[in-house]
């Protein structure tokens, strides 16, 4: 273990152990307390998961790229015709006694195959055809996740191609390009593509005072409940907001505001850096990486986790909109859980082999 990185580690701990108490006290006001133990057995599993993978070779597996590329895309089209409908998705299949999510895994595959395809292309600059190429390798999982539809979880995939792009060297033009594409696209998906109650989030973000009973519900208690945490927090599973229940999606979504509440401004700061760390040590990861693969690798796994970091810690203080995005680690699930043990896993296999010359 001592080519490991340790801080990376007691990162993933510390979080995880925030994560335990934080479910503990949502548990409780659910009056679920089997919730606390299963997220603790996730958590350790997702761990084991990324010891294992962290002791394979990052560049054997990226060889096997086309396999699980191929075998996502199945899942995810069996997930449409197979999962039943649930909160209005298509986006668990049921197993038994358990419940999965295939798209938090075909994230990590998507951004394992664009590092494994991009750091073929030696170049300097991203030739166009192969931008087209990486582009459309993450189009279709994100529609197919689009369909279900889970347009949180869809948009998770961008920052992995974005990071790709930018540490491959695309071209100025072509992110211009790029930039005019997406906005055309977003006033297009605005007025076209989105349901009802995801135009009224957005408008809602934009006038907070809008719909404070309906759209704005939700993140009006979420600011309620991190305002009302003080410096020190009310205690662990005394938040008033979580246990009498105002606070709605507080397993997920809203976790960050439960712990906020009940920990406070000292307690959201120590969590704040445990994550800044994590990230930290993923993109210095990249840094250090012996090779090209090492870098896309790492690169896209810092970018999807610092853009869900951000966008959930954003949602919960008022600065985002609700878009259903969950926070690594600390949020409830397994199949999250266990994903992000994968990324990481592959991570520090680019950290343990960053001097190997095999």
């Amino acid at each position: 273990m001592k080519r490991w990185d340790p801080w990376l580690l007691l990162s993933v701990m510390a979080i995880s152990a925030a994560s335990y108490l934080a479910q503990s006290s949502t548990a409780q006001a659910l009056d679920r307390p089997g919730f606390a133990f299963r997220q603790l057995a996730w958590l350790v599993v997702g761990f084991a998961l990324m010891v294992l993978v962290g002791t394979l070779d990052y560049r054997v597996l990226a060889r096997f790229w086309p396999l699980f590329y191929t075998a996502s895309v199945l899942v995810l089209i069996a997930t449409l015709v197979l999962a039943p409908v649930r909160a209005g998705t298509r986006s668990w299949l049921v197993i038994g006694a358990f419940t999965v999510q295939p798209s938090e895994f075909a994230r990590v595959v998507v951004i394992l195959t664009l590092a494994a395809v991009a750091s073929v292309h030696q170049e300097a600059l991203l030739a166009p055809r192969k931008a087209l190429e990486l582009f459309g390798l993450t189009a279709l999982p994100m529609g197919l996740v689009l369909l279900q539809p889970d347009l949180g979880v869809a948009l998770t995939f961008l920052p992995a191609l974005f990071a790709v792009f930018w540490l491959g060297g695309l071209r100025t033009r072509v992110w211009a390009l790029l930039g005019t594409a997406a906005a055309v696209l977003a006033v297009v998906a605005f007025f076209s593509l989105l349901k009802p109650y995801q135009k009224e989030r957005i408008l809602t973000f934009l006038q907070p005072d809008r719909a404070p009973l309906t759209a704005g519900y939700q993140q009006r208690q979420a600011k309620i409940a991190v305002g009302s945490g003080g410096f020190t927090g009310k205690g662990l599973k005394s938040g008033t907001q979580s246990q009498l229940r105002f606070l709605p999606a507080q397993r997920t979504d809203f976790i960050f505001a439960v712990w906020a509440e009940e920990t406070g401004f000292a307690g959201s700061a120590l969590l704040v850096f445990a994550y800044g760390l994590l990230l930290f040590r993923v993109f210095y990861t990249g840094l250090q990486a012996r090779d090209r693969l090492g870098l896309l690798l790492s690169g896209g796994v810092g970018a999807v986790m610092a853009a869900q970091v951000l966008v959930n810690i954003g949602m919960n203080l008022g600065i985002m909109p609700t878009t259903g995005i969950t926070l690594p680690l600390l949020s409830y699930g397994g199949s999250s859980a266990l994903a992000t043990g994968l990324a990481l896993g592959l991570v520090q296999s680019v950290w343990r082999l960053r001097f190997a010359n095999v």
